[in-house]
């Protein structure tokens, strides 16, 4: 399993979430990322589509909700940004610290780093598209 994020064209990620929808033990998150040009708009909507207990109102809180998830009770994760393009396009900085925190924190704390950290803590995959 290799946690990954990819990038996408719209009729490649149709394929691929086709594929996606016939494992019901993934919970698959979707975002317009035309609604999401700045970090609080970030926060918010990844708290809606991942159901979090408490919204986020910051990095930090994002953090750790995204690295729990228990209450989805799912056996990986896929999360789908369209328009990728619209990403933060207001906040470039939040953008790519976003992106650089999937992958160096939240990809690999999945893949392995939850087995070494939390009690009974089992790797899942989770993958992110960009969809463009």
């Amino acid at each position: 399993m290799q946690n990954k994020i990819f990038h996408v064209s719209k009729s490649e990620m149709l394929e691929i979430k086709q594929n996606l929808q016939k494992d019901s033990s993934l919970f698959i998150a979707e975002i317009n990322s035309d609604e999401v040009t700045q970090l609080d708009d970030f926060l918010a909507v990844i708290s809606e589509v991942f159901d979090f207990p408490y919204p986020s109102g910051s990095l930090n809180s994002f953090s750790d909700w995204i690295r729990d998830l228990d209450w989805l009770e799912k056996d990986g994760y896929v999360l789908i940004f369209y328009s990728s393009k619209d990403f933060l396009c207001q906040d470039t900085q939040a953008k790519n610290r976003i992106i650089e925190y999937f992958e160096e924190v939240i990809l690999p704390w999945w893949q392995a780093d939850v087995e070494r950290c939390v009690v009974e803590g089992k790797a899942k995959p989770f993958n992110v598209y960009f969809v463009d």
